[in-house]
């Protein structure tokens, strides 16, 4: 099976998906890795407080059960409106369609129940589709910085002026994936000059971090 989904993956979607696929997107890329987004990350924040902003609120997201909480109905509407061939998408859909699971505990089985959630973990396809639902997710501003790995996800959002960006909040409740708060975080990165500190945003645990010497 997996040798036939990359077979298709290869010769039929793989240069429309890399082409698609936003630069803020660093897992599952030729050429990407941690480091890379870790590197942008830090050069944002460095770039911003050298030009007189007056703080970097870093925030981290990640959603709960990413990869097992994919709407199967939205991610097919997102294929639909990407410049594969008809045949590929349907094969595509096929491919997520009527799948059922069921729990076996102590040689005990459950039914089969029908699933419509969820891209399959250790396929091919699965990291793909996945990066094709969260592609969409875009910064409120256009001057504020998003890097994803996979289903991490880090905002930046230099301050200015007093002024926050929920768009991550926002996308996660139009797409029905939850967020885990409890693995969520801010980050406030300033400049040694005395500067006070933004009251933090509800249920996201706040960490201050100096990092640039002026």
């Amino acid at each position: 099976m997996r040798l036939f989904e990359k077979c298709v993956y290869k010769t039929e979607i793989a240069h429309i998906i890399r082409d698609i696929l936003d630069s803020d997107q660093f897992a599952y890329k030729g050429c990407h890795n941690t480091i890379m987004a870790l590197i942008k990350c830090q050069h944002s924040s460095l770039k911003w407080l050298e030009n007189g902003a007056r703080y970097v609120r870093v925030f981290s997201f990640d959603f709960k059960k990413a990869f097992d909480s994919v709407p199967h109905d939205i991610l097919c509407s997102k294929l639909k409106n990407l410049p594969l061939n008809s045949y590929s998408i349907n094969w595509i859909v096929n491919f997520l369609d009527d799948r059922q699971q069921r729990v076996k505990v102590d040689g005990t089985r459950t039914d089969y129940v029908n699933i419509n959630r969820g891209v399959p973990q250790g396929t091919v396809l699965g990291p793909v589709l996945f990066s094709v639902m969260i592609n969409d997710i875009k910064t409120v501003n256009a001057q504020n910085e998003l890097v994803k790995f996979a289903d991490d996800l880090t905002l930046e959002v230099p301050l200015y002026d007093d002024y926050g960006d929920t768009s991550t909040i926002e996308w996660s409740e139009r797409n029905r994936m939850q967020l885990n708060m409890e693995k969520t975080y801010e980050m406030v990165i300033m400049s040694k000059i005395p500067t006070p500190v933004p009251a933090p945003i509800a249920t996201v645990e706040a960490i201050v971090r100096t990092l640039l010497n002026k």
